[in-house]
C-alpha cells in the first residue's frame, strides 16, 4: 500500500542536498546513480530454468555541475587535476521539514573523464563528469 504524502509534499529536487569532500556543492543540477547485477537463468532437463545464477554487482554514477563549480573543485584539489583526486565519498541527502530525511552514499568515488561541451548561445556551460564508484549504501 503506498504511503500518504505528508502535508501534500513529495520528495523533489528542491530537496535534494549534495556534500562532496565534506561539503555542500550548490552548483550540481543533475546527479545520477545505479547499482546493478548480472542475473541469468540455469538450464537442465526440459524448457524451464532449474536454478539462477547471479553475477557481480556493478556501480555507475556522474554529476553534473556548473563549469564554476567545476573550477572550485579543480582548485581546491592538491594537483588542479580532476582525475587526479583520490577516491571520495559522495553524499546525496533527500527530504525537508515536512520530509523524512534520507541519504545515499556514493562510496569511492573517482572523476573518470573530464570534457567540455559549449555552444553559441548558451547561457551557462553545464559539465557532466562520469564517476566510478564503488557502492552505494542508504543510510537511514
Amino acid at each position: 500500500m503506498p504511503t500518504p504524502l505528508i502535508n501534500g509534499t513529495s520528495y523533489s529536487w528542491a530537496n535534494v542536498k549534495l556534500n562532496l569532500f565534506g561539503t555542500p556543492v550548490v552548483g550540481v543540477t543533475a546527479i545520477k546513480y545505479k547499482r546493478k547485477q548480472e542475473k541469468t537463468n540455469n538450464y537442465g532437463a526440459g524448457v524451464k530454468p532449474v536454478s539462477r545464477g547471479y553475477g557481480n554487482e556493478e556501480f555507475e554514477a556522474s554529476i553534473t555541475l556548473y563549469f564554476e563549480e567545476l573550477r572550485r573543485i579543480m582548485d581546491a584539489a592538491p594537483s588542479k587535476d580532476l582525475l587526479a583526486i583520490p577516491p571520495f565519498q559522495i553524499q546525496v541527502l533527500y527530504g525537508s521539514s515536512a520530509l523524512q530525511f534520507r541519504q545515499d552514499n556514493l562510496e569511492m568515488c573517482e572523476f573518470m573523464e573530464h570534457s567540455v561541451d559549449t555552444k553559441s548561445g548558451d547561457t551557462k556551460i553545464l559539465i557532466e563528469l562520469p564517476l566510478i564508484i564503488a557502492d552505494i549504501t542508504p543510510v537511514a
